[in-house]
């Protein structure tokens, strides 16, 4: 288990009330904030320190925001960078956010929500970012070692070959641990994402069995089907408490940007570039109608495709309680009706001939019942998305359990108490009462 990480807080204006106020805001976040006026104070200040954060002001005597963002570029590369700016400088705001020196900015006089809540989001993917980095460097720190043991006796190669294995089972657990930990992120800012997420990534796997794909590939869908959404968390809290049916014009074509932004976020991951590219356009239509870059058929890459259907088979599927067999018949019918147009027709073919939808079938029987975690069987569904009374997200409504899950949950509970009971619907909970010996 690795230390949790330390923020540092760099914040840059020549205006010192500036400064006071960026740290009178910033107070309630659990970082170490350095405050300075010049700019030669602040590229020594990231040299002596490791910076998750710089936020620096745009307009500064000596030496412009973005020209000292890009100094920091060669010092520390992993540092996120906030610009603040008036609008007479977006064309240098563009361009440096296009050079890749500035990954958020700010107009002034800003939104203390809309600022704090970006300076949380980068915080959080700094963390991500850091821990992803250590894993490919305990990656390539095994290999060596694995090719220091080749001129070894067969046994010692064969143990260490087994040792080296498990390890690399172990990384790519723990990597796909913080996928998920990541697509909670995402929960934790739009609530009914997480859930969605989540039950997308399952319809993902299971269609994703119907392919003959290599590793790299089934495993670049699988984390693109979990972080899909993950752009809204740029979202302003307005649009996301808003009905859907209220939004206006300029709140779809804000709405609509989540996956370029998505993109934006993983940018920097190495090995995340085709991962990227699947969140983009995972709204693109088989007609061409979709969006950002109206790609259309065979333009669309096959896991593009997948995400979208399964994204749009969920969203058809819950449209209030968990959905039963009549809703996702109907759902499944709308993929039907949209073949062709919205969806690939083949793919759609193979989604019903897969049954893929069973996955999110439980029962007819909608009775619930409240259960102890000591008393969970695999097999049984959960009702109600699973929170800790810490607010942390464990499992989406709908799922089911398996052996794994329990465990986790057990686990966890134990440090983080499960928020009440667990709601499971009634014809598991009555199955297992069955088959108790008499």
């Amino acid at each position: 288990m690795t230390d949790k990480i330390t923020h540092n807080i760099l914040l840059v204006d020549d205006e010192e009330s500036i400064l006071k106020a960026l740290k009178r805001l910033l107070s309630s976040l659990d970082a170490k904030i350095y405050l300075t006026t010049d700019s030669s104070e602040a590229l020594k200040l990231i040299k002596e320190n490791e910076i998750s954060l710089i936020i620096s002001d745009q307009r500064m005597p000596g030496m412009t925001g973005v020209e000292l963002l890009n100094k920091t570029i060669d010092i520390s590369p992993d540092t996120i960078r906030i610009l603040l700016t008036g609008y007479a400088d977006i064309d240098a705001t563009i361009d440096a956010i296009n050079s890749g020196a500035v990954k958020y900015y700010l107009n002034k006089p800003w939104d203390d929500e809309m600022l704090l809540g970006r300076v949380q989001e980068s915080l959080d993917f700094y963390s991500v970012f850091k821990e992803n980095k250590r894993l490919n460097e305990l990656t390539i720190e095994q290999n060596k070692k694995l090719q220091e043991f080749n001129n070894t006796l067969e046994q010692k190669v064969d143990e260490q070959t087994n040792k080296i294995k498990m390890q690399n089972e172990e990384l790519n657990k723990s990597f796909m641990e913080t996928i998920k930990a990541f697509s909670s992120f995402i929960e934790m800012r739009y609530k009914d994402v997480g859930s969605h997420s989540q039950r997308v990534a399952i319809l993902v796997k299971n269609m994703l069995n119907g392919f003959e794909l290599g590793p790299v590939e089934y495993q670049e869908i699988v984390v693109a089907s979990y972080l899909h959404d993950i752009g809204k968390i740029s979202l302003p809290d307005k649009i996301l408490t808003k009905n859907p049916k209220d939004y206006s014009l300029s709140e779809i074509k804000l709405i609509e940007k989540h996956t370029t932004i998505g993109q934006a976020c993983v940018y920097n991951i190495s090995g995340f570039g085709e991962i990227g590219v699947l969140i983009r356009n995972h709204h693109e239509n088989y007609d061409g109608s979709g969006y950002p870059d109206n790609q259309s058929e065979d333009q669309i890459s096959l896991g593009a495709k997948i995400i979208k259907i399964c994204n749009d088979f969920d969203h058809y599927a819950f449209q209030g309680s968990y959905p039963d067999v009549k809703m996702l018949n109907e759902a499944a019918a709308k993929l039907v009706q949209f073949s062709g147009t919205l969806y690939d027709p083949v793919l759609v073919k193979k989604f019903i001939e897969m049954d893929v939808g069973k996955s999110l079938h439980h029962d007819d029987n909608n009775e619930t019942v409240a259960e102890n975690v000591d008393d969970l069987v695999e097999g049984m569904v959960i009702v109600d998305d699973i929170y800790t009374q810490n607010g942390m997200f464990l499992l989406p409504k709908g799922a089911k359990l398996s052996k794994g899950m329990i465990s986790r949950i057990r686990k966890i509970n134990a440090v983080d108490a499960i928020n009440g009971d667990i709601i499971v619907y009634k014809s598991i909970q009555k199955e297992r009462k069955l088959n108790v010996p008499v």
